[in-house]
């Protein structure tokens, strides 16, 4: 009980902060020569699964339960030190504050309190959360610009999914796949510097970009959803320990990387990348040691870095009215799950696994549309956006598998050749604006989806959003591997 009147005075505390101003406006305080910007938000969601739990789901939830009562506040802080003229340069820095907190483990339901009981540590470690999100100081001079300190780098062009993208590492934690890529995305440490070359023949704005993550410190890599938390992947319980392993403290380490964009006669929007990261997933590998404390097996997790190799252009084609996007990279080397290879003990073979590699080729091809349908909106056209997204391994091997279990069998589901998903995302707006209908489709040809409608109001400075995330067909394809995840979700948000 103490824990839940704690977060009701909390609650009552910001609320009674949030009131004191009508409107999302930010606020401005006067510090020097410049005045210092302050903005943000608070939030609170609540979901509840809208099926039972099945297979390898754990803990066992029933339908109607609570999976998440997550409260988040963001503060930011914005102030220009100083402006560009003929012959100074303009500095200024961005600062985000960002505090968390899900409440389900303490006062949720008994399944989640009892996975807490079983894991205090970890659990409430993870529940709540207080950072320096982002962090960074800005320099502009002329063709020059750099940026230093924590921060976000999107090099992609694609939606739901990410392809060129991999700069940072994604959380995974607190709503999956459900969630925006631009929430999901963890800023890092990192510098990085942008030439503005102009104009040069055909092509317009070109520019030179490249950036740093050095390798020397601690790695911020994606993290992965506790056993028996909401969002994390079905999996039986295993006897066999765990341990997680980041890259190497050296420079080899490093998220590094350079991009040349720049536009084509005035309307190709092109870049060509060539960049270092640390892959999403850690690569699975089990190690069989007789020498070491806690038993002779070990199920080891490493993150690996990757190069990726790529491209992306959009151009805008007259005779269909829309833009055509299109990203292309080669994953060089990337770490794949074979199980003779991997993990040799579950064949009689005891010894360390090995972690085997492959190129993987992946593509985007996208178009972004508006178009009116008066008898639905007679004011605000529709936007919707296409994606067709695939992968292939040239060198694939039969045996390559994802490392996650089929119910009730166990076995490892399969890894394609050649795998393929296509999006939608469609909206408009209705009363001048504030209210927002939208829906987000993911299929896979294999035999499942998602789907997300949604309906948002924005009454300022609140914004209220109403959704469900659904998820359907075969559990062992793509999405369709959370199929029992299904929820609605009532999220309230207070700007200012």
């Amino acid at each position: 009980m103490k824990v839940v009147k704690c977060s009701l005075v909390a609650f009552i505390f910001l609320l009674a902060l949030a009131l004191m101003q009508n409107t999302a406006n930010a606020a401005y305080f006067q510090i020097g020569d410049n005045p210092l910007e302050v903005k943000g938000k608070f939030q609170a969601r609540l979901s509840w699964r809208t099926v039972e739990s099945e297979g390898f789901t754990f803990p066992h939830v029933a339908r109607g339960n609570m999976v998440q009562e997550r409260n988040l506040a963001l503060i930011e802080f914005n102030q220009t030190l100083a402006k560009q003229t003929d012959t100074t340069a303009e500095v200024k820095y961005h600062l985000v504050g960002r505090f968390l907190y899900d409440g389900i483990y303490d006062y949720g339901p008994k399944a989640f309190k009892d996975v807490r009981n079983s894991n205090k540590a970890e659990i409430d470690n993870f529940k709540k959360d207080a950072d320096v999100w982002e962090a960074y100081v800005d320099y502009t001079k002329g063709p020059v610009f750099f940026r230093v300190g924590r921060q976000n780098l999107s090099w992609g062009e694609t939606d739901v999914f990410r392809l060129l993208d991999r700069i940072n590492p994604l959380d995974d934690t607190f709503g999956g796949s459900f969630e925006d890529l631009d929430d999901r995305r963890i800023p890092i440490w990192m510098a990085r510097g942008t030439y503005n070359l102009g104009n040069v023949g055909p092509i317009s704005s070109l520019s030179l970009e490249g950036f740093l993550n050095p390798g020397m410190g601690d790695q911020k890599v994606s993290p992965m959803a506790p056993f028996g938390t909401p969002y994390a992947f079905p999996a039986p319980a295993s006897s066999v320990p765990t341990r997680i392993h980041t890259p190497e403290k050296t420079f080899n380490s490093s998220r590094m990387g350079v991009r040349l964009q720049g536009v084509l006669a005035d309307n190709f929007n092109f870049s060509l990348a060539q960049y270092q990261t640390i892959t999403d997933s850690p690569a699975a590998v089990v190690t069989f040691d007789p020498a070491a404390a806690g038993g002779p097996v070990f199920q080891d997790l490493q993150y690996k870095t990757e190069w990726i190799t790529g491209g992306s252009i959009n151009f805008f084609e007259p005779h269909i009215g829309g833009v055509i996007r299109a990203e292309v990279a080669m994953f060089w080397n990337e770490p794949v799950f074979i199980p003779e290879i991997n993990a040799p003990v579950l064949f009689g073979d005891y010894r360390t696994g090995d972690i085997p590699k492959k190129n993987v080729l992946r593509y985007m091809v996208g178009l972004d549309r508006n178009f009116w349908v008066r008898t639905l909106n007679d004011k605000s056209m529709f936007n919707v956006f296409f994606q067709y997204f695939a992968e292939y391994y040239p060198s694939y091997d039969d045996r390559m598998k994802i490392p996650l279990p089929k119910f009730p069998t166990g076995e490892f589901m399969k890894q394609v050749r050649y795998d393929q998903k296509l999006t939608m995302i469609a909206f408009t707006n209705y009363m001048d604006g504030t209210l927002t209908p939208q829906l987000v489709i993911a299929y896979d040809p294999r035999g499942s989806w998602m789907y997300i409608p949604s309906i948002q109001k924005f009454i300022d400075p609140w914004v209220f959003k109403v959704a469900y995330y659904g998820i359907t067909g075969k559990p062992d394809v793509s999405v369709g591997i959370l199929r029992d995840r299904d929820q609605a979700s009532f999220t309230i948000s207070r700007l200012f």
